[in-house]
């Protein structure tokens, strides 16, 4: 069986971010160190996602890819007028999808005929559009993505609010709303959830529910690394760990791991 990390970030900290952002690294996260953590954890594959505090400027994504072509691939961030051409051409450099981290934004228009080419782009791409946001932003976005025809990814169990919990109407909607055919939710970074024990909680509670919604074979896992904003909570270990104790059944822990992840990636026909 193989496995793959599906969500990890790769920058240098010496390197300016965008305007306006909400977090700026002090630690470089570079792609030999996480090679490095896929080799000890005994992850074949991982894939890397381009970090919103440095916006459209995919390349240092770009060049870690590159260095580790046949066990790296990325979703990257784009502007949504992207052309086709310019998406096609991140896709021969291993890009396999599009990501929308919503957090601190507004909520868009996705009806809007910018919004719809982009998402008619992403279709004929058969790229994945992941979705970092609130469920009450999710509640809003899912009615306009109902005829979107790629994969779309929630990112950390669908980012239960830390203090409405799981119980919150806008995650029951999305709960209610979670086609097994179209959506895949990551089961990763719980600490994003809230205080500690609380966020693993929700978690817990939040991966229940998605079984009981039918998710199993579209669960995947990410290490989150280098864990951005919680890098003196966690680390790597207690991430793996959360999930070994988070899922008793071996199977399922290998399809999350292993198969699902692979499917939703392509790493192997």
């Amino acid at each position: 069986m193989k496995y793959v990390d599906t969500h990890a970030h790769i920058f240098n900290a010496d390197i300016p971010v965008v305007a306006g952002a909400r977090y700026s690294p002090h630690q470089s996260a570079l792609v030999e160190s996480y090679i490095s953590h896929l080799d000890h954890y005994g992850f074949d594959y991982g894939v890397l996602i381009q970090p919103s505090f440095l916006g459209y400027d995919n390349s240092q994504m770009l060049q870690a890819i590159a260095a580790y072509a046949s066990r790296l691939k990325g979703i990257a961030v784009v502007p949504p007028d992207s052309s086709l051409a310019a998406l096609q051409s991140l896709k021969a450099q291993g890009i396999v999808g599009a990501r929308l981290n919503l957090f601190g934004q507004n909520v868009p228009d996705l009806t809007l005929p910018t919004w719809q080419m982009f998402l008619s782009h992403l279709a004929q791409l058969n790229w994945q559009l992941e979705l970092h946001c609130p469920p009450a932003y999710l509640r809003q976005l899912m009615p306009a993505l109902e005829h979107f025809a790629g994969p779309i990814v929630l990112d950390h169990f669908g980012r239960v609010d830390p203090v409405k919990g799981t119980e919150d109407k806008d995650y029951q909607f999305v709960l209610k709303h979670l086609d097994p055919s179209r959506y895949w939710v990551k089961v990763s970074a719980y600490y994003r959830l809230g205080q500690t024990e609380a966020a693993m909680q929700q978690a817990r509670q939040a991966f229940n529910l998605l079984l009981e919604h039918g998710m199993a074979k579209r669960l995947v896992w990410g290490s989150d690394w280098p864990h951005t904003q919680h890098e003196t909570l966690v680390d790597y270990q207690q991430n793996f760990d959360f999930l070994q104790n988070l899922v008793h059944d071996s199977e399922l822990k290998q399809a999350i791991l292993g198969s699902n992840a692979i499917h939703l990636y392509g790493f192997e026909p």
